[in-house]
């Protein structure tokens, strides 16, 4: 019993620090995508967005036409009352798809990261559910977004979208919209 006890003394901590290794690893590659999709927006002129899916735990890049713009709560309302009246074959496809310059395909959070939720500028409230999006504009402008992830240990980051050049900072806390939104 006395080994047992010695060896869970020793491994509990060693095992602490592998979860927050695999959160800080899995906030860097977020965030380095996020640089690549600004890159790529302002290169290529296309609007690009970062696809996030909340249930699945994974994520991944977009782009679509220049002249996409973003979806406010009224014209997704509009939009899905159309759409309960249309055929399976109208319904119009997405103009995004999955942009292999930045992301060949989905990227999953290690294993023991999820999100916890998001804010974007649109969402009065942080997202927990469904897919989610951060816009980066040809001009120059992205979507101001907060990321928050979290480990089985508790462990907590807030990855936060800089609306005017593309950069991500990191808080090892969770940042709340006030703090980052009304400052």
């Amino acid at each position: 019993m006395a080994i047992i006890g010695m060896m869970t003394v020793v491994a509990l901590p060693t095992l602490t620090s592998y979860f927050q290794l695999s959160l800080n690893s899995a906030a860097r590659e977020i965030a380095t995508t996020i640089k690549e999709a600004y890159n790529s927006t302002v290169i290529t002129g296309k609007v690009h967005r970062m696809a996030y899916d909340l249930k699945k735990n994974t994520y991944w890049v977009e782009s679509g036409p220049t002249t996409a713009l973003l979806d406010t709560k009224e014209t997704l309302e509009r939009d899905q009352r159309r759409k309960r009246f249309m055929r399976e074959e109208e319904k119009p496809a997405s103009p995004f798809s999955i942009e292999k310059s930045v992301t060949r395909k989905k990227l999953s959070l290690p294993r023991g990261v999820v999100f916890e939720d998001l804010v974007t500028q649109e969402s009065p409230e942080p997202i927990t559910e469904g897919i989610v999006y951060s816009h980066f504009f040809p001009h120059g402008l992205t979507e101001r977004t907060i990321i928050h992830l979290k480990d089985e240990s508790k462990h907590r980051i807030s990855l936060v979208i800089s609306p005017l050049v593309g950069q991500t900072d990191l808080y090892e806390r969770y940042m709340t919209r006030a703090e980052i939104f009304e400052r």
